[in-house]
């Protein structure tokens, strides 16, 4: 991986997260952040970013339809929803897109790295407290499927 783009609402939180990137993986550049989901897939669609942070609620277009449209669009994009809202739905929502990994953001940046060296090596990452969830939906065969939207 050697791009990022920063799919955020609060303003704070994507100042933290561009700050987060240039101390904890110099190596990896910012193209690029938005507030809106929609201007968000506009800038992943054109600039084709390695990897995409994304939390779930967004305005214009959630962080789950964006994680959908992306995958299609680029099959091999690494996408992490990092978002506080981990319902059982939204879990269900992100694995069925194949989401590369899903992060509470309470679990704090810490976890976010993790994640990162994780997919970086084409793992998977999940925070501890959703992992057993995912698990099960995987066993089920909760894949590959068309987006419930």
């Amino acid at each position: 991986m050697k791009t990022v783009y920063i799919i955020e609402d609060e303003e704070i939180m994507r100042n933290l997260l561009s700050t987060f990137f240039a101390t904890t993986f110099p190596e990896l550049e910012v193209l690029g952040m938005s507030g809106d989901g929609g201007e968000g897939v506009e800038q992943c669609l054109e600039l084709a970013p390695d990897l995409v942070i994304v939390d779930i609620q967004l305005p214009e277009v959630n962080g789950l339809e964006i994680l959908h449209l992306l995958k299609r669009k680029f099959p091999k994009i690494k996408i992490l929803v990092f978002t506080g809202k981990t319902s059982a739905t939204t879990v269900k929502i992100a694995v069925r897109g194949n989401a590369d990994g899903f992060i509470n953001k309470i679990s704090g940046l810490e976890e976010l790295e993790k994640a990162i060296r994780a997919v970086d090596k084409d793992e998977q990452f999940f925070s501890p407290e959703i992992y057993d969830e995912v698990v099960r939906l995987k066993e089920e065969g909760v894949g590959r499927s068309r987006p419930p939207f």
